[in-house]
């Protein structure tokens, strides 16, 4: 008998500013959950036929029981007991609470064999289909409903949650049980509204009649949505403190006061904070899931440009946006973009059979300080950024090694620029590329989506404009100051370094091999939320995000370990994530996470906890 587990029976205790006006609750045991309003279903019992009440329910006409669906010719106590062990050890909604009345449903007769009173076991002979699992029951009237059970969103990481109005069997074909997970709150999902980030914008427009196609594609594989997650305002790059409309999420690493990095904040913290939480969908434009990712000690994916489709997303820039999952698992991370690729897109490349291996280990210029060595490896020798941290990288790249069978070929990527750059092109990797950034992310969403915004809310406000962060708002002038020959400059400009990346930094000596590379993404340096960002509000230097957002190629953000710390915070001992980015040329998303699962399985890499420490065994 198959036994669905984690069905749309949960969501977050959070619901935001648009709380429903009316919420039904009940606690069963220790644990609380929402009650579906409408019934999915009405038993033809008597009253009487209902002996259990939910003691401390404040709705106590309704009844806990668990539904079960049999085929067999007779059902006995082993059955049960086979039954709820199952439960009990895959099902974090379903407890022994809901134990004394079972709803046994059956297509013909059957024999119930007990010798002892484990349940009161209530048959019905019905073909209609009711998912098996936990639901309440309300004895006068025989209207059976469905359950989402309530988690604390204590770290802030939520807009609100969210529930399905009917219950559907679906499963994963890929994987063994349903899986949870929320969504940037800057991705449409049908029902809700979209505030990408912003109070005024959520008020102002309706809530969507559709959902983004890739988030589609993961409901309807089975995926349970529990609801989305905080962003900055317009997925602009802000520091905790430049949070105005909301709460910035708190990272649960370390002592909870670290920065949770910028736009997708929200997600990365609800995948490194929440056990009943397996993955999130987040976007990334210049590095919006790889460095929350890091910080947070989760995966983070961004995806080849164009593999999944951005349809039904807030745009920053039409040319740098994807959309991609974080999870504590990469076996998790490639069933999520398994099923969001978009089937008609050539980039998603299959797995090929026999890959040679080509390790690009990029160094630092020698005499280059560590502080002005971007993310670089140290040059041999030379002192180290973070010996502790780098020692975990280098175990790693070495296990790495082994695993390919293959050496790392250490390079310097602005010799290798000066080298093989482009007719024309500057020697500096800053002066060639600094710019591109700022001017594709500003241009596009100021006249798409922000400006109209803007004169919309007016129209509807007599004048009154909304609301915008300040540093947004500086943002957003750079944008509408930006010319329609700057915006082709840096376009061609980006389009140039694409190319150049493929020809020479990921430059194939024959069709079998695999460029792969390596550098590092998080130190465990504390980086704390109360503190003002010292960056340039705009770029003008080259980025090592930029090698995967100008090239369109995919990036994973690895979780390689934790260091030890002093907190300034709590004046104690803390434990920071460090994380390690591995990058392939476009179009091998599948044999880069491929590795990364395989990896996985074999020990090399281990799925980190949730919660404040990633590894707490090893405490």
């Amino acid at each position: 008998m198959s036994v669905p587990l984690r069905e749309q029976r949960d969501t977050v205790r959070e619901y935001g500013a648009e709380a429903p006006t009316f919420i039904n609750l009940i606690t069963v045991g220790p644990t609380e959950y929402y009650v579906h309003q409408t019934a999915s279903h009405h038993l033809p019992f008597s009253p009487s036929s209902f002996e259990t009440s939910a003691s401390g329910s404040p709705t106590n006409d309704l009844v806990p029981c668990t539904v079960i669906n049999w085929t067999q010719d007779q059902f006995t106590e082993n059955d049960l007991k086979t039954i709820v062990a199952k439960y009990a050890r895959l099902d974090d909604v379903w407890t022994p609470a809901f134990l004394p009345i079972v709803i046994l449903r059956v297509s013909k007769a059957v024999s119930v064999n007990f010798v002892s009173d484990v349940a009161s076991i209530l048959t019905e002979i019905s073909a209609t289909e009711l998912p098996n699992g936990p639901y309440t029951a309300r004895p006068a009237t025989g209207e059976v409903f469905a359950l989402s059970r309530l988690f604390d969103d204590r770290y802030e990481a939520f807009i609100g949650g969210s529930v399905r109005p009917s219950l559907q069997n679906h499963s994963f074909e890929w994987l063994e049980i349903e899986l949870r997970f929320a969504v940037k709150d800057i991705i449409d999902v049908a029902g809700l509204e979209t505030g990408c980030g912003n109070r005024d914008y959520r008020r102002h427009y309706a809530k969507r009649v559709s959902t983004a196609p890739s988030i589609q594609q993961l409901i309807d594989a089975g995926a349970v949505f529990v609801g989305k997650t905080k962003t900055t305002q317009f997925a602009e790059g802000q520091t905790p403190i430049e949070w105005f409309d909301y709460l910035a999420p708190f990272n649960p690493r370390g002592d909870s006061y670290q920065t949770p990095s910028s736009s997708s904040a929200g997600s990365a913290v609800a995948s490194a904070a929440y056990q009943w939480l397996d993955f999130t969908i987040a976007t990334d434009t210049g590095g919006s899931i790889r460095h929350p990712a890091g910080v947070c000690g989760v995966y983070g994916f961004r995806p080849s440009t164009g593999a999944i489709l951005t349809a039904g997303i807030y745009s920053v820039s039409p040319v740098l946006d994807t959309v991609g999952p974080l999870a504590r698992s990469v076996s998790i991370v490639g069933a999520a973009v398994k099923c969001m690729a978009d089937p008609t897109h050539s980039l998603l490349r299959p797995t090929r059979p026999h890959v040679r291996y080509k390790l690009l280990y990029p160094i630092r210029a020698k005499g280059t300080k560590p502080e002005d060595s971007g993310r670089w490896f140290p040059f041999p020798g030379e002192p180290s950024k973070a010996a502790r941290a780098e020692s975990q990288f280098e175990e790693f790249i070495c296990q790495l090694e082994s695993c390919i069978e293959c050496t790392r070929h250490s390079f310097n990527i602005d010799d290798l620029w000066r080298e093989t750059r482009p007719n024309g092109q500057s020697e500096s990797l800053d002066e060639a590329t600094g710019h591109i950034y700022t001017v594709l992310s500003t241009y596009d969403c100021v006249r798409q989506t922000i400006d109209p915004f803007i004169d919309d809310f007016k129209a509807a406000n007599k004048g009154r404009s909304p609301f915008i962060d300040p540093v947004v708002k500086t943002r957003i002038v750079y944008g509408r100051h930006t010319s329609t020959a700057q915006y082709t400059a840096a376009v061609q400009a980006a389009e140039m370094f694409s190319k150049w990346i493929t020809k020479s930094l990921f430059a194939q000596s024959e069709e079998s091999e695999l460029p792969l590379l390596v550098f590092p993404q998080s130190w465990g340096h504390p980086d704390y939320r109360v503190d003002p960002d010292k960056r340039p509000l705009f770029f003008s230097t080259f980025s090592s995000y930029s090698l995967s957002y100008l090239s369109g190629c995919p990036d994973c953000t690895i979780p390689i370990g934790e260091v030890q710390s002093h907190s300034g915070i709590t004046e104690a001992e803390m434990s920071l994530p460090i994380s390690l980015s591995l990058l392939g040329p476009p179009g091998e998303d599948s044999a880069l996470l491929q590795l990364l699962i395989d990896l996985e399985k074999k020990g090399v890499l281990n799925p980190p906890a949730a919660g404040t420490l990633m590894y707490p065994a090893e405490r």
